[in-house]
């Protein structure tokens, strides 16, 4: 990743921060336990895990759509620390790139391309990423 496992804990746990913030202070606590409960969890079951039908409990769909609404928090709050924190031309930057760790294209503008009342100028956002380069966790990664 960034460096060693310290400055890599540190990067990550900022980030993590930012998206605790979202959750209310009266359970925050509660969230955390379960996470660590249910990434430890995780970690003993091995990375893959095969459901059958029986497995599915319609009690863990019950929440899905205000599970679906606290993400949209989520990067609202996480997009909006990005433009306040930087200048336009540098919060798109850090946008617009692909991400080399992340799931589908890597790429946010392919996600928002398309969404009533957004309209994405996909060639600029394109010229945006190529400019810009790895990011510094694409970068660190590449080089081990």
């Amino acid at each position: 990743m960034i460096g060693n496992d310290d400055q890599n804990v540190a990067v990550w746990f900022a980030a993590l921060e930012d998206v605790l913030f979202c959750v209310p202070r009266d359970f925050r606590l509660e969230v955390l336990r379960r996470l660590i409960s249910s990434e430890e969890e995780r970690l003993v079951a091995g990375p893959l895990r095969f459901w059958t039908f029986s497995d599915i409990d319609a009690a863990e769909f019950k929440y899905w759509r205000a599970e679906k609404e606290a993400a949209s928090l989520i990067v609202q709050v996480l997009v909006r620390s990005i433009t306040n924190n930087h200048s336009r031309d540098d919060a798109a930057k850090v946008l617009f790139r692909e991400h080399h760790m992340g799931t589908g294209s890597r790429w946010l503008p392919d996600y928002l391309d398309g969404l009533p009342g957004i309209k994405v100028d996909l060639k600029r956002c394109q010229a945006i990423a190529d400019a810009n380069g790895k990011s510094e966790l694409a970068a660190a990664e590449a080089a081990q």
